[in-house]
């Protein structure tokens, strides 16, 4: 249902990749019928109307507290994260040694393609899904320059499952001092410095998934 979006404000991204922001009126589905011939809920931005079946993602921005909006908030704990100890998870059980035998660049391929990457990501969705059960997570797509705070599950896992062009999910556990990554182009999260209880949960959650988490080396940190 799209009227608990009516007066708010949002960002929706459609299924050709478009993005409109506004405060959101919401049409019933006789209003389409009536001025469309296309019996369907939608929602109008200022003068563009977005049918139900034409939206991928529906972002709520107005219920973001005015005082975490500053989008910088999390620029030194992302720093320091980056810089220190990471662990994987994996549909792969531990690191591929670089003169390793077989054909791991072949069978990488073979998981990135659009049948089988997208029900991993799905799981990636849901492991962090059942992580925000217990910490708060606050996600952002891309650019790292607005955040969405304990999003709406169904939508979350939506935009994740379908990931384009330059985007990338990061979310992070401020509570936690902990932050999770995932690249379009990865079959694997990449989870940074995560305090024990986080971990354990990580490591539960992804073995019900028939996942592995193993250690970077710490070399590579």
């Amino acid at each position: 249902m799209l009227l608990r979006y009516q007066d708010k404000e949002v960002q929706i991204t459609t299924v050709d990749g478009a993005v409109f922001t506004g405060i959101a009126e919401v049409l019933p589905s006789g209003y389409g019928l009536h001025e469309f011939d296309r019996e369907e809920e939608s929602i109008q931005l200022d003068d563009v109307i977005l049918f139900k079946s034409d939206i991928r993602t529906i972002e709520e921005l107005s219920k973001t507290a005015p005082e975490t909006a500053d989008p910088r908030r999390f620029d030194d704990m992302m720093g320091e994260l980056l810089e220190g100890p990471y662990w994987i998870v994996d549909i792969l059980p531990e690191q591929v040694p670089a003169d390793a035998a077989g054909q791991y660049f072949a069978v990488e391929r073979y998981f990135l393609q659009q049948s089988r990457i997208v029900p991993l990501r799905r799981k990636y969705a849901e492991i962090l899904l059942r992580l925000n059960c217990y910490y708060d997570m606050a996600v952002s797509f891309g650019s790292c320059k607005s955040w969405e705070t304990n999003p709406d599950p169904e939508a979350f896992a939506e935009r994740l499952a379908g990931l384009s062009g330059n985007e990338f999910l990061r979310a992070v556990f401020a509570g936690q001092n902990a932050m999770i990554d995932y690249d379009r182009n990865d079959t694997y999260l990449t989870v940074y410095d995560p305090g024990e209880a986080l971990l354990d949960k990580v490591r539960a959650l992804a073995a019900a998934e028939g996942l592995f988490v193993w250690r970077a080396p710490q070399e590579d940190v």
